[in-house]
Order: structure tokens, then C-alpha cells, then sequence
């Protein structure tokens, strides 16, 4: 019994949402309120009972005649900004024998945050053989990676009573990446160490060695070094000396956890702010020619590989970015040990704190007696746990300014 109620509901589901237009369920409205015309045909209303039944009739009759027999080609962009737009095309074929008319396309069970703005978009005629093409466009209002499972292109000829066809859209998923205000300025802490590999990074980024003078030839150097102007003045055979500059490698620390289980929504700004940071300082670096090295968000540790020149930091952060959500639990008691572990070839640790406690300190103080620098961005508009070192490398950040934009420099 009960399968066949969840077969039921489906089916009543699937008439009542999909195969019935506003203007279909207004129909089924008005037939439901005539009906108790059938007991007596002494009653009028009958008649309207009846004729909206015909309607119906009519309706099923043609759309199966001209069911739509359509092949899609779509192109739809994979990812987009939160408040943006994505749009795509769809290339409509009608490879039926009958022309299409009147066809949509419908986004049914969209995920919250997303919203199909032009659904009332309609290609009128389509005849035998042509092509055309129909924008669809879905605009989201929160990050996120959302499923789009029920989208397809149909038909709601004649009338506009019931939608026919359902050739479904291929489209299975929309990554919605924060939205965030690039920097005009962001200084990191000039560090010495030493990067092991640092000319394969050089020239990945396209910086070249560094001229700071001549100096007497040594039997054995490559030939390509001699200067011959020098040469000619001093006579002797001198070269060009160079000095090798090394890419900063840099880590980002992101903290994830939600501190607070009644401001729901002050915890959720400060989360959101911290992810637009984050996004706009990995764009920075990626500017200034910086290899990120690890990038930790929350207990989740991702390794991009130097080596790798396809790889491109931002876009990989910025997916990353997309799927997080806040933990309640401090992940930083498991975590530093396995941040601190692999930063021996790393020269800068950036980390984005939420609040300052112990453990958030502890982290700090390893990360400085591992030889990197440090640089602290706390963003929070309560006071935190403990209280927060005023020092050069620490700040404090509002989160209502980085989301409306207004922090630039750091």
C-alpha cells in the first residue's frame, strides 16, 4: 500500500508541477468548483464543467499529435560569481516531422538561491529540420555548488494549458564561487629563505635573474656570460653576474569554525568575509608572481604542486572556496601539527582567523619558530576569546567592510 501511495504522489507531483502550466492549474481550479454541476443537468454550471473537460481533450489530443521531437546542443558556463548571471544557449533542433511551436524552457526544483529569470522565453515556431536558439538564464545569490537536476525544454502548445515534451537540458551542475574586491595593495612579510626549486618557479611567472654587475672571467664558466664591451676596455676576458631571485612561497591558513551558536548570522558574515578575503588575496599573489603552496581550510589541507605551470592557484581556491561551510569544532588542536610539518621550503604563512584563542596562538608561535614569516588577518566585529596581539603583522577586519568592499589595502 504504501509503494503504491509513493507511486500516487509522484504521479500527482509530476502533473501538478511539471505537465500543468498557471494558466493549467487555474483550469483544474475551475473544473474542481464546477463539478457539482454533474449531479443535475437542470444546473448551468455543468456546462462550464464540461467545456473545460474538452479543453482538455483538445489539449492532450494536439500536444501528442505535435509532440516536439527536439536534439539540444548547449553551452552554459561551469562557474560564476555570486550575484551574477550565468547564461547559457541552447541550440534547438527539430527533428520531428511536425513543426514544434511554443517552446520553453522549464527549471523546475531549483535548489534555493537560484532562480530562472527568464523562463517566459519562447521560440514560437519551429519547423522541420531548423534550428534555433533559446537563452536560459539562472541567477544565484549565495556561493555554493548546486545540482540542477530538472531542466528541460518543452512545449506548451496549444493554449497554454498543459507543457509537453520534456527533452531534458544536460546541465548537472553550477558552481557559484564567492564574490570578492581585488587589492590594490597587499604586503606580505619579506622572508630569505631559501626556495628549493626556485628556478623552475622563475620561470613560470616569467621574472628573469637579476644584473648587478661584471667580474673576471673563471675558466670553466658558459661562454654566454662574457661581456665583450668590458672586455674590449679592460682587456681581459669579463663577465656579466647575475643574481638568482627566488619566488616567495606562501601558505594560507583559513579558519573555518563557527564560534557562536546563537548569532547565527554575526558567525555567518564573519565566515562569508573571511572566504571574500581569501579569494582576493590569493588573486593578489597570483599578481605578484607568489607560489601558494598549501592552502588550509579549516582541518582540510590542500597541496598545489609548483611544478605543475597548468595549474592556476586562484581557480583551484576559489572551487575550494565554493563547497565550505563553517564546523563547529576547533579544528586547529588536530590540524597544526600537520601544517607545521610542511612548511619547510614555505617563507610566508598567512592565516585568517575568526577569533583568537590558545590554540589559534599556539598555531602561530610554531609557525614562527619554523623559520617562516607570519602575517595574522582576524576578522570579527565582537571582541575575541583573548586578547589580540597588537603588533605590525596582526590586524583587525570588519566583516561589513570587506563584503561591501571597502578593504583594499592590507
Amino acid at each position: 500500500m504504501s509503494s503504491h501511495s509513493s507511486w500516487l504522489t509522484r504521479k500527482l507531483r509530476y502533473f501538478l508541477q511539471y505537465r500543468l502550466t498557471p494558466v493549467g492549474q487555474m483550469a483544474v481550479f475551475l473544473m474542481f468548483l464546477s463539478a457539482s454541476g454533474v449531479i443535475t443537468v437542470e444546473i448551468p454550471i455543468y456546462q462550464i464543467f464540461c467545456g473545460i473537460v474538452a479543453l482538455f481533450g483538445v489539449v492532450e489530443f494536439c500536444g501528442t499529435l505535435f509532440r516536439p521531437r527536439l536534439h539540444l546542443t548547449v553551452t552554459f558556463p561551469p562557474r560564476i560569481t555570486t550575484g551574477e548571471t550565468a547564461v547559457g544557449l541552447i541550440a534547438i533542433e527539430n527533428r520531428g516531422y511536425f513543426p514544434a511551436y511554443d517552446l520553453m524552457v522549464g527549471c523546475f526544483l531549483l535548489p534555493a538561491h537560484l532562480k530562472h529569470v527568464n523562463a517566459h522565453e519562447m521560440i514560437p515556431a519551429l519547423r522541420r529540420g531548423e534550428r534555433a536558439m533559446l537563452p536560459v538564464k539562472i541567477q544565484a545569490d549565495r556561493r555554493g555548488e548546486y545540482g540542477i537536476p530538472h531542466m528541460w525544454v518543452h512545449s506548451t502548445f496549444p493554449l497554454n494549458f498543459m507543457r509537453v515534451g520534456n527533452t531534458p537540458v544536460p546541465i548537472s551542475k553550477l558552481i557559484v564561487v564567492p564574490a570578492f574586491q581585488r587589492l590594490e595593495q597587499f604586503e606580505i612579510p619579506i622572508s630569505h629563505r631559501y626556495q628549493h626549486g626556485g628556478m623552475l618557479l622563475e620561470s613560470r611567472s616569467g621574472n628573469a635573474a637579476e644584473y648587478v654587475g661584471n667580474r673576471e672571467y673563471i675558466p670553466g664558466e658558459p661562454t654566454k656570460r662574457l661581456d665583450f664591451r668590458a672586455w674590449a676596455r679592460v682587456g681581459k676576458p669579463v663577465v656579466r653576474e647575475y643574481q638568482e631571485e627566488f619566488c616567495s612561497r606562501v601558505a594560507i591558513v583559513l579558519d573555518t569554525q563557527r564560534h557562536s551558536r546563537w548569532r547565527t548570522q554575526e558567525s555567518r558574515q564573519e565566515f562569508e568575509a573571511a572566504l571574500s578575503l581569501t579569494a582576493a588575496i590569493v588573486d593578489s599573489l597570483e599578481s605578484q608572481g607568489t607560489v601558494i603552496e598549501l592552502f588550509a581550510a579549516g582541518p582540510d589541507l590542500f597541496f598545489f604542486q609548483s611544478e605543475d605551470t597548468q595549474a592556476d592557484p586562484l581557480e583551484s581556491v576559489l572551487e575550494i572556496l565554493a563547497g565550505l561551510e563553517p564546523i563547529r569544532f576547533n579544528p586547529f588542536d588536530q590540524v597544526t601539527p600537520a601544517i607545521t610539518e610542511n612548511l619547510e621550503s614555505t617563507s610566508v604563512v598567512i592565516c585568517l582567523f575568526t577569533n583568537w584563542d590558545p590554540s589559534r596562538e599556539a598555531l602561530t608561535d610554531q609557525i614562527l619558530r619554523s623559520g617562516c614569516s607570519l602575517r595574522v588577518l582576524l576578522i570579527r566585529e565582537r571582541p575575541p576569546t583573548h586578547p589580540f596581539p597588537d603588533e605590525k603583522t596582526h590586524m583587525v577586519l570588519s566583516p561589513s567592510q570587506i563584503l561591501r568592499g571597502d578593504v583594499c589595502i592590507l
